[in-house]
Formats: structure tokens, sequence, C-alpha cells
């Protein structure tokens, strides 16, 4: 069983109007960050106050070939309807 730190932020936000809410403009207080080793699986796992991460220059992600993730994509349309993108793919 993985053993999960919380360390709660000390400033927390305001609740947002859930009338208003929208997909990644709104942000939760908390983050859950973990380390992972082939050997160890994951481990050293928080929860801990929203922050900026740190990121290796050679992470695969800054690299486009290896960060294009072309499937199921999901746009709102200029009259409010969810318009999928190649659902089929």
């Amino acid at each position: 069983m993985l053993k999960i730190d919380i360390e709660k932020t000390t400033t927390p936000k305001q609740k947002p109007n859930e009338e208003a809410l929208g997909f990644g403009e709104i942000f939760t207080d908390h983050m859950f960050v973990a380390e992972y080793d082939d050997a160890k699986g994951w481990y050293k796992a928080n929860i801990m106050p929203y922050q900026p991460i740190s990121i290796d220059p050679s992470a695969m992600v800054l690299h486009y070939a290896q960060a294009v993730f072309d499937g199921l994509k999901c746009y709102r349309s200029a009259d409010n309807r969810l318009l999928l993108f190649r659902p089929e793919k």
C-alpha cells in the first residue's frame, strides 16, 4: 500500500462560482506528486499545496514527437455545444 503524506495549504482559494466553471481555467488548492523508479515502483507520494513543478529539460514531454496525442479531443462550439474530434480514432 502506497503511503501518501498530506500537506494542506495555508492559503486556500475562494470557492469558485459553480455556474461559471471552466475547463483548464480553475485549479484546486492541492496537487498530487509521486516519484517512480523501475525497481521501487511508485513511492514518496504527497498531496501538497498547488505550486510550480520542476522538470528536466530532457523530459520527453518537451520534445514534440514524444508528446503528441492525437486521440480523442473535445471542443466547445460558438453555440456552446461540445464537439468531439475524431471519436472513431
